[in-house]
């Protein structure tokens, strides 16, 4: 069966580089909790439909509850201390559903808007913008794009978060310090802050290798 509908992927942004200095066993109670608070933040007819790795995958017929549950989740991951910051894309079109697996270039077009998205950030497409029925939401315009084997240009927008925070993040292991750790280190002038002595070990060893992909 295909109808249109709204598509949310997400992942957690960072994951490898933390799964590399942690171990598999925090990746894993990391993606336990993401998955317990994906389950709290889905709004109206929001429902989970895949999960690879950090990966989720939502849909709904209306997009405005896949707009509120993306808002809501980026609120509780906030409120996490020690978690990676997600990145999102937001779609809508055609979607064939076969046994819960999805199939169609939305779902395509979805996963890049997603890979687009930076850290922290929530894109999404035109179609999307379009098919939200409410005005009580922001977008801001960031352009054009031609993606790979997709015939037509896509206008993406960001979804903004009035009510988002930053906090530092770590750039060892990309993880968000919520709240005031002692493990911190000065370099270039740059006051850095890290989630555990091993990983302010690991900055100190060889800052370059961490100060130029420390906000990718």
């Amino acid at each position: 069966m295909e109808k249109d509908a709204a598509i949310l992927m997400a992942d957690l942004s960072g994951y490898t580089a933390m799964t590399d200095v942690h171990g598999g066993a925090s990746a894993a109670k990391i993606v336990t909790k993401y998955l317990e608070l994906v389950g709290r933040a889905a709004s109206g007819q929001s429902r989970l439909v895949q999960r690879i790795g950090d990966q989720v995958v939502m849909i709904s017929d209306h997009a405005g509850d896949l707009a509120n549950t993306i808002l809501k989740l980026k609120s509780y991951i906030l409120e996490e201390n020690h978690f990676l910051p997600i990145h999102a894309g937001l779609h809508f079109g055609p979607i064939h559903h076969d046994n819960e697996n999805l199939f169609g270039s939305t779902i395509n077009v979805a996963s890049r808007i997603m890979n687009l998205a930076g850290r922290g950030q929530v894109f999404c497409s035109s179609a999307f913008v379009s098919a939200i029925s409410s005005d009580s939401y922001s977008f801001s315009s960031v352009g054009r794009f031609k993606f790979k084997n997709v015939l037509r240009e896509v206008e993406i927008f960001e979804l903004i978060d009035a009510a988002a925070s930053a906090y530092p993040v770590d750039p060892v292991c990309h993880m968000q310090i919520a709240e005031a750790s002692p493990f911190v280190f000065q370099w270039a002038g740059i006051t850095f802050h890290f989630c555990s002595a091993h990983c302010r070990d690991i900055f100190q060893a060889d800052p370059h290798a961490f100060v130029q992909t420390s906000n990718a």
